[in-house]
């Protein structure tokens, strides 16, 4: 300490403005550390021009004081003061009144940028509205996730936009909706939650204003969460809800009027100017603000990034109401998949000819037993294109889109059946294979497996950008292999294949159809009230065919259940070592349980007797038992 009271006289002479608060046991002790002049708060103007001034003061008095240290150049340093949060915010002052002190002592001098609002001085930044944590980062009180979280979701469900009339200090306007903004200056302190990952304080001659314009309550707890994330956010990838302009100077003008919080303070009015004093403000950092190098050149250059902020037209329908639960998607994203669609459920000649092309591919995986010829079939099938616009068509209540989309299914439907009859007449096989009776018995799982492939198709046809993922979205809808098995099953007068087949094709295009829908709906394509008529049609329909699959679901767990129990491997019957290969249920009053068996000799009904009571007292009930013996040398 005395090496930094040596250095003292080569410093500006010391001076230390206070208000009533400083007691004189204070005054006395600081005193002690180093030649200072105190000055009272009504002789403030006492201080001389360059000197090095300490401030005692709550944040509105050094406001006040601030017109003065920056006509007279003076070296301010903020000191620990109930009353001065903000400028200890600002300043990085944290600790206590000796220790702070002793600091400014060799603190060396930081030439800064000073904002004004409305021509006053701003210590940390001005809020406008609503911006979560995008506040400035208070040393003293630190926020944590449990605080952002509680605060964003207090009036959720009252959140509105508001129209704001912007321009830079190079006359670009802007009309925009926000939820919020704020708008901060060139101290260095730790800005927005240290959730920016570059400097917004670099001292580059600009202010920096952040924009939080969420579109739905969905975006705006989805940047909720993103703030929440470890990984920063870098200002050359902006979350979609967050807007970015750094200029020198800025107007502000809300025509229902505004609040806004300068360093905390509220104040109405309905319109606003921030102005950039290049290098006017001579500070001593505290000793929490993290030193950043020397003062950056000034950026003559504007930076504006609004790409996902509404402007203009696209504002209006957005304002002075409650935010939805999800985006609206906007008119020229409507209009381009809606045209698109519109043609997509039109019969034309290449749609006829891929559906009998897929179809005819589809028989000869399903014969075949070919699983990759049976996934070659689902890509090269169109019916994804008419499925699609049908959802569309429900989620707008369209009857004209759902019209023609039904008539385009239902003859892709129709030419299915006939490839698949015709092609069971001609093939002298009779024997379902096993990717045909994979078809033939769906569950609740096939509804999944639909509603996630609607979901799947829908986003991938409103986004243009993942539209190379539509050709693994086609593979998801499998349409063409359960209706190809229909046409043989009907073909064969096989009423419980072609039963089950149709089952699961109409479970496959109910599910997808009507998860598709909702997909629209929550991407914002079409509002709720609209589709209730379509939506609730097509729901009747999944309930009941949810009847039958949840039978089949519970037989499959069922059947499942008793596998697990019956023991393969190595079991003796009556001295004879049998290994039981495999084992099938079949559910019946009692279950039929079909065993394949191998040993050196073929058993006899005694020994299968004594499998079967084995069995029966594995599952603890009465089984049927059917068993396949093989000799084994």
């Amino acid at each position: 300490m005395a090496e930094d009271i040596a250095l003292a006289p080569e410093l500006p002479p010391l001076f230390l403005i206070h208000d009533s608060k400083l007691l004189a046991e204070d005054i006395e002790e600081l005193s002690a550390l180093a030649s200072v002049t105190f000055i009272p708060w009504a002789e403030r103007e006492s201080a001389p021009r360059k000197a090095r001034v300490l401030l005692y003061l709550g944040d509105e008095m050094i406001r006040e004081v601030a017109i003065t240290a920056l006509e007279l150049q003076w070296e301010v340093g903020i000191l620990p003061h109930s009353e001065a949060r903000q400028a200890m915010v600002a300043l990085g002052v944290r600790g206590e009144l000796k220790q702070v002190f002793q600091h400014y002592l060799t603190a060396p001098l930081m030439m800064a940028d000073a904002l004004t609002c409305n021509d006053e001085l701003v210590f940390s930044s001005v809020v406008i509205g609503r911006v979560l944590a995008l506040r400035p980062y208070d040393i003293n009180r630190p926020q944590t996730a449990w605080s952002l979280i509680s605060g964003a979701l207090k009036g959720l469900g009252k959140l509105k936009l508001a129209l704001y009339h912007l321009t830079t200090g190079k006359e670009k306007d802007f009309h925009l909706a926000a939820l919020g903004m704020v708008v901060m200056g060139q101290t260095r302190s730790a800005l927005v939650g240290h959730s920016i990952a570059q400097d917004l304080g670099a001292g580059d001659r600009r202010l920096s204003l952040l924009a939080l314009a969420p579109r739905s309550i969905t975006s705006y707890l989805w940047f909720l969460l993103r703030l929440l994330w470890p990984k920063k956010i870098s200002l050359a990838q902006l979350p979609a809800s967050l807007g970015l302009i750094q200029t020198d100077r800025l107007r502000i003008v809300a025509p229902q009027g505004m609040v806004y919080l300068l360093d905390g303070k509220p104040v109405h009015t309905s319109e606003v100017e921030f102005k950039v004093l290049e290098g006017r403000l001579h500070l001593l950092p505290g000793p929490a603000m993290t030193r950043r190098g020397e003062t950056s050149a000034a950026v003559s250059k504007e930076t504006v990034r609004l790409n996902h902020i509404p402007q203009e037209q696209e504002a209006g329908p957005l304002l002075q109401r409650e935010l939805p639960v999800f985006s609206h998607a906007t008119e020229e994203e409507y209009r381009e998949l809606f045209v698109s669609l519109r043609d997509s459920a039109r019969v034309s000649p290449s749609y006829q000819t891929l559906m009998v092309l897929s179809v005819l591919l589809a028989l000869a995986g399903l014969y075949a037993n070919s699983a990759p010829v049976i996934i070659g079939a689902m890509i090269l099938a169109p019916l994804m294109s008419p499925i699609v616009s049908l959802a569309m068509g429900l989620a707008r209540s369209d009857s004209v889109l759902i019209r023609t989309a039904i008539r385009t299914l239902l003859l892709g439907v129709a030419w299915g059946l006939a490839c698949g009859i015709l092609m069971s007449w001609l093939m002298p096989l009779d024997i379902p294979t096993s990717e045909m009776k994979m078809r033939m018995a769906p569950t609740l799982l096939d509804l999944l497996v639909a509603v996630i492939s609607g979901v799947a198709c829908a986003y991938a046809n409103a986004k243009e950008e993942i539209a190379k993922s539509l050709a693994g979205v086609a593979i998801a809808v499998a349409l063409v292999p359960p209706l190809s098995v229909v046409g043989i099953g009907l073909g064969w007068g096989d009423w419980s294949m072609a039963a089950g087949a149709s089952l699961l094709l109409v479970t496959n295009l109910v599910g997808i159809a009507l998860a598709a829908s909702v997909t629209f709906l929550v991407l914002g394509f079409a509002p709720f009230k609209r589709a209730r008529a379509g939506l609730g049609a097509t729901l009747l329909i999944l309930i009941a065919i949810s009847v039958p699959l949840s039978l089949s679901f519970s037989h499959l767990v069922e059947r499942q259940r008793i596998l697990e129990r019956v023991s393969t491997g190595f079991v003796q019957l009556q001295g004879v070592q049998v290994h039981v290969d495999r084992a099938e249920v079949t559910l019946d009053e009692p279950p039929l349980v079909k065993l394949e068996l191998s040993a050196k000799e073929q058993l006899n009904a005694a020994q299968v007797g004594e499998l079967k009571a084995l069995i029966s007292k594995q599952l603890e009930q009465p089984v049927q038992l059917e068993v396949q013996s093989n000799i084994k040398l």
